[in-house]
């Protein structure tokens, strides 16, 4: 871990201009600069940094944040290698804290395995071009495939010779120990100090994690061999496990994001062949099931998946493995099959990127859909089948986490099932419920990769679609040496824009003094955050996002400390979440509430704080009346409707209370009275 005195040296001294220059070309406008964004495809330049606030902002896609934000997203870095890319830029050293002995040892067991891999995969790419085995054999085979020397050196690929130990004798004379050797899968260790070279005589694949590091290799013989499997792959250790791993995802996370769509294939050549082919955002699952930590990794990156599949009877079997696991992530996801006896790898080979594009858009389908005709086809005029057949689109559709997409894929099955819309509907509760009731008997404790969180409490849905469900909460920010939080879905709050709108000044002008108790001598002023927060606590208020409570009680807590300024602390706050939030609303673009459309001088902004603050208030207990008054109104009716006359008067009563109030407080804003204290 790196000491917060150095990560705030790194946040203090990094300047945005020096590091998005090195990446993009910029040039001036105004008092900003602007390029072409690099995370989506721009064609007129929306990509502006600020060297005064020390960020930088896209107007079109949203992406930006402080120069650890834009490395980390241009560069797929954690957080803490973002902190070490930056601390190298500048000359800064870095001290780790002090580790255990127990951390000390695995982190030494996990590096040794690292460099023991980058020596096995320079080993068998060196085999593949520098001896006659590996160009005979290895190369020749990889250039029967199509694949151009670009390609092969792009993706490290290699050869291990055949001889039954020569890569284990090579790493021992190097240097390299017997346990890594064994650990990393790179050696079979038997009885009798037998050592064997797990992959000899195979045409190799290094697997590449996230930040580009070889965590493992795949190995494909060339010989045919009965009782030899076709491919091999590294065994489970501490630095590989498979669940978490997308061949490729190293070279495809730039164009991922670019394209905002993930292809995703089975195989290391389809791989391949499609990134000879022009189209690099895709990456494969190596032939097994979709995994939770597979598809979290994605989400990193895009919620728009593609599959690509063979186009017969196994590659459509195989395009049902795993699809419901990215449904119920809430990913978007589409099917291509491709004509009959081609894969990815070979069809490829038979179009350019444009080519390639093409065919996917005119035959590309969403999976429900997909999935509901296939096995219509299936059932024929068989009732017990189309019974079966329902019962599967059921459980698909129930797994879907977004309750307007569930609503326009019931009303399509149903069309094309013929089927009344209520029994799709009534057979979605009814799975919904029995869903929700495992997650509840499972445990009451979710645990995630950053740590053990409270599970949320999901109530029955209360209607057909399950309108009242509530999502559990955005896990905690990630420990140091990982990256931003992965896309959760939030909840919505119906108060959000009047809350962000206040958040806006807040974020930009805490400490500013709205107006002072003494003006003759200013003395005794009375803070942006001082007068919000003693409004709210006289009302007993208290924002209806706990993020945004969050920041408002921080900013409160600190505006008295000399020297605060509220813009750079949240700006450069260490929970991602609360960072990026204030990187929007720090960005002299964000759209404010309507109020802000009447002053023609934005950029004197601050000399209109003691009229927009008291609006701003105003206008979020106004919002906030409307919210309560809603939500009474649906009481009444619901105690109408089952003739709870006990209940009515008291709910009549207070219902008049709250637009009395409402009335007086809109009277206020229309005439925009300022009481000055």
């Amino acid at each position: 871990m790196i000491d917060q005195l150095t990560v705030e040296r790194i946040q203090s001294t990094a300047r945005i201009m020096d590091v998005v220059s090195d990446f993009i070309s910029l040039r001036k406008r105004g008092v900003n600069y602007v390029g072409l964004c690099p995370f989506h495809d721009d064609k007129n330049p929306s990509f502006y940094v600020s060297p005064s606030k020390n960020i930088c902002k896209c107007f079109t896609c949203g992406e930006g944040g402080t120069p650890v934000h834009f490395l980390m997203k241009h560069e797929q870095l954690t957080y803490v290698d973002a902190l070490k890319y930056l601390a190298k830029k500048y000359g800064i050293e870095v001290k780790d804290t002090p580790l255990t002995d127990e951390q000390k040892q695995a982190q030494s067991d996990r590096e040794s395995m690292f460099i023991l891999n980058a020596f096995a995969q320079k080993t068998f790419t060196s085999n593949l071009f520098d001896t006659q085995e590996g160009k005979t054999i290895g190369l020749a085979y990889f250039k029967e495939r199509g694949f151009r020397e670009d390609i092969i050196t792009k993706f490290q690929l290699g050869y291990a010779l055949e001889e039954r130990d020569v890569f284990t004798q090579q790493a021992l004379k190097a240097g390299y120990k017997k346990t890594y050797l064994e650990k990393t899968g790179l050696t079979i260790v038997g009885e009798n100090n037998y050592m064997a070279d797990r992959f000899r005589g195979r045409v190799i694949f290094p697997v590449q994690s996230l930040s580009g590091k070889i965590v493992a290799f795949g190995g494909r013989i060339l010989k045919k061999e009965d009782k030899t499997a076709k491919y091999l792959n590294s065994p489970e250790s501490e630095i590989y496990h498979k669940g978490n791993e997308l061949y490729g995802i190293y070279f495809a996370r730039q164009a991922i994001v670019k394209h905002d769509r993930c292809f995703l294939v089975e195989g290391y050549t389809d791989v391949l062949s499609m990134h000879q082919a022009g189209i690099e955002n895709v990456v494969a699952s190596s032939g097994t099931a979709l995994t939770q930590g597979q598809i979290r990794l994605i989400q990193r990156f895009t919620a728009n998946v593609t599959i690509l599949y063979d186009g017969d009877a196994a590659g459509i079997k195989a395009a049902l493995r795993g699809i419901n696991l990215l449904l119920e992530a809430g990913l978007n996801i589409k099917v291509v099959l491709l004509p009959a006896g081609e894969d990815p790898d070979s069809f490829s080979k038979q179009q350019n990127a444009s080519s390639f594009i093409d065919y996917i858009k005119t035959h590309e389908t969403d999976f429900v859909r997909f999935k509901t005709s296939l096995l219509i086809e299936e059932a024929g005029a068989d009732p017990i089948k189309k019974a079966q057949l329902i019962g599967e689109i059921v459980d698909t559709i129930s797994v879907i986490p977004e309750e307007i997409t569930r609503s326009v894929y019931i009303k399509e099955c149903s069309k094309l099932l013929d089927t009344d819309e209520r029994i799709l509907i009534n057979h979605i509760v009814k799975k919904r419920k029995e869903l929700t009731a495992q997650k509840k008997k499972v445990t009451r404790t979710q645990v995630s990769e950053y740590g053990a969180t409270p599970a949320a409490v999901i109530p029955d849905p209360t209607d057909s679609y399950g309108i009242n469900e509530i999502p559990p909460p955005p896990p905690p920010p990630p420990p140091e040496g990982e990256a931003f939080l992965p896309e959760t879905k939030t909840i919505d709050y119906p108060l959000d824009q009047y809350e962000q709108s206040l958040l806006y000044f807040v974020v930009r002008y805490a400490e500013y003094p709205l107006y002072y108790k003494d003006p003759e001598t200013k003395e005794i002023p009375v803070a942006v955050i001082d007068f919000i927060m003693n409004d709210f606590r006289t009302d007993e208020i208290k924002l209806t996002n706990p993020l945004y409570q969050q920041i408002l009680d921080e900013a409160y807590a600190k505006f008295k400390i000399e020297g605060f300024k509220s813009e750079s602390y949240f700006i450069l706050h260490p929970d991602p979440q609360i960072s990026r939030l204030a990187v929007d609303l720090a960005s002299d673009k964000y759209s404010l509430s309507k109020i802000h459309s009447k002053f023609q001088k934005i950029d004197m902004e601050t000399d209109k704080l003691l009229e927009l603050i008291p609006y701003e208030v105003m206008n979020y207990k106004s919002a906030m009346l409307e919210e309560q008054i809603n939500r009474l109104s649906l009481h009444i009716k619901q105690a109408q409707e089952t003739n709870d006359t006990e209940k009515l008067p008291e709910l009549f009563k207070e219902l008049a209370t709250l637009k009395e109030i409402k009335t007086k407080l809109s009277k206020n804003l229309g005439e925009r009275i300022v009481e000055k204290l």
